[in-house]
């Protein structure tokens, strides 16, 4: 009997010693990735500035935003209460290489640092938002809507009387008075869609 037992605790030995070593896997690695997994978002921001005394609408977006703290609980509106984001400026794209330039180094150039926020709350269709762009901190409110967990937000800032960007403002309506009939307008309407990937 005890032969019997050795014999077969030598071929599971064997057996044992044959087979693929799986490799280690960190189980805090594949916690981590999981988590990422359930909280990705998309994040689009398409901004309108207007032209012309027909207020002609000129589309643009940023290749570099950033956002942080977003939560995990799958509810887009609830998960993005309290989250910060960071725009960076000289990132502007609106599919036109030239105008960039004269965004870059006529506007968002001679503004005090990249536009900061936080979404402060979402409640009965207004969503509140913190704004800091040329060192001046305003909170706004946009509409906003939830759709099969898309969240699509609209609003409208100025860019004198909310963020004191009057040095920008003029420079950027000189570079461009001939194109712009000489009427550039302060207001830049904003739209936002943050939607599950």
């Amino acid at each position: 009997m005890k032969k019997s037992i050795l014999a077969l605790a030598v071929i599971a030995t064997v057996f044992a010693s044959c087979k693929k070593e799986e490799p280690k896997v960190n189980e805090e690695q594949v916690l981590e990735e999981v988590v990422l997994e359930e909280v990705a978002y998309t994040n689009k921001l398409e901004w309108t500035a207007y032209k012309t005394p027909e207020k002609i609408g000129v589309n643009g977006t940023f290749n570099t935003i950033e956002v942080t703290g977003v939560k995990d609980s799958g509810v887009v509106d609830q998960d993005y209460t309290g989250a910060a984001f960071k725009i960076t400026t000289s990132s502007v794209n609106t599919k036109d290489a030239g105008r960039d330039d004269k965004l870059k180094a006529g506007f968002f150039g001679l503004l005090a640092g990249d536009i900061n926020g936080k979404f402060v709350s979402f409640q009965n269709g207004k969503a509140v938002v913190e704004l800091t762009m040329n060192d001046v901190t305003k909170t706004k409110d946009f509409t906003y809507t939830v759709v099969d967990n898309v969240l699509k937000m609209n609003g409208e800032i100025d860019i004198i009387e909310d963020f004191d960007g009057t040095k920008a403002f003029n420079s950027i309506h000189e570079l461009c008075k001939e194109l712009h009939m000489d009427k550039t307008w302060t207001q830049v309407t904003l739209n936002v869609e943050i939607a599950k990937k």
